[in-house]
């Protein structure tokens, strides 16, 4: 009797060793060729960072916990140091990711050099500084797919704070830079609006400092400080902070280390908060197939900082202003 009949005569039987046949060749091929799946859905990211130190190692850290919790597909993350490719560009490093993130300025400018083909999104960086260096063309944009995540808070949330912590205090000083300097429009119309009189100084040179600053101090009862890197840096943090504080001025900052060193408050992101961001951009370019990203944007969360002993001397009763505290908790409460 042919296989063929003996089929016809038996199709249940028939259909059974089918079933199993087939069964057992697709299990064959999706073992031979799961690893080439595998391998198509890894998502290589490569973060290159400006600097060691700890809020750098944070950040990277938060990010790539974020990315691999619930993520759709096995991501690989390589972060190097600028200094890397700083002078050798792409020197050991690998030319294919799937989007490169760039943790500062000098990250920004290393890229710059490497000519990276992929996707960038470039964070931990003042707006400022970012638009600088788009202008003057030193921002590399793949395919015009870029965007940036600034590390500065928007000017519209630093005077929504100021009216509310310094509502008495009307006469507000502003120290400007080079780069700083581009918003200084943007700066008196949210002024105005939030009930101010803007008092502004530019300098150009670092030793240009103390003069300007001794002058504003004379015209203002409060000094609003912003990201210039002229102004604002390693080496004259202190006697910016001494200056104001024999002025009996205080100074609203934008980082920690403002807040730690002397400023009476401080409005800032923490690299956890802008790393959690940066990780939920870069799902949400995952998800949309890797075609596009959204536009720069400040960060969503952030923390408002005071400075208890500064506060004190300084005879200001921030801890028991209601609508200041409030903002506080709600900040607190949106980071976690």
């Amino acid at each position: 009797m042919s296989p063929l009949f003996e089929c016809h005569r038996a199709r249940k039987s028939c259909r059974s060793h089918l079933q199993t046949g087939l069964l057992t060749a697709f299990t064959l091929l999706l073992f031979f060729t799961t690893p080439a799946v595998w391998a198509g859905n890894t998502t290589r990211i490569l973060f290159v960072s400006s600097q060691t130190s700890t809020p750098y190692l944070r950040f990277i850290e938060t990010a790539k916990r974020e990315l691999q919790v619930n993520s759709p597909s096995r991501i690989d993350i390589v972060s190097l140091p600028a200094s890397q490719l700083v002078g050798h560009p792409g020197a050991g490093v690998e030319q294919h990711y799937d989007m490169v993130v760039a943790l500062g300025g000098r990250a920004a400018l290393a890229i710059q050099q490497w000519h990276t083909k992929a996707p960038v999104l470039y964070t931990l960086i003042p707006k400022a500084t970012y638009d600088g260096l788009r202008q003057s063309g030193r921002v590399t944009c793949p395919g015009q797919v870029c965007t940036a995540l600034y590390i500065d808070q928007p000017l519209q949330r630093m005077f929504r704070i100021l009216a509310v912590a310094f509502a008495e205090r009307k006469e507000a000083g502003i120290l400007l830079g080079p780069v700083s300097g581009k918003q200084q429009d943007e700066l008196a119309t949210l002024a105005r609006k939030t009930g101010f009189h803007l008092h502004s100084a530019e300098i150009h040179k670092p030793d240009e400092l103390l003069s300007a600053l001794d002058t504003l101090l004379r015209h203002t009862s409060l000094l609003l400080a912003i990201a210039d890197p002229v102004v604002y840096n390693p080496r004259t943090a202190k006697s910016i902070l001494l200056t104001t504080y024999h002025y009996r001025v205080p100074v609203v900052a934008y980082s920690k280390a403002y807040a730690d060193a002397g400023a009476t408050l401080s409005v800032f992101s923490t690299p956890e908060q802008i790393a959690r961001q940066t990780a939920g951009i870069i799902r949400v370019f995952l998800e949309a197939g890797k075609h596009s990203l959204p536009p720069p944007a400040y960060p969503e969360n952030y923390t408002i900082r005071i400075n208890p002993h500064v506060t004190r001397s300084l005879g200001l009763k921030l801890d028991s202003n209601p609508e200041l505290q409030s903002m506080i908790k709600e900040a607190d409460h949106e980071a976690h």
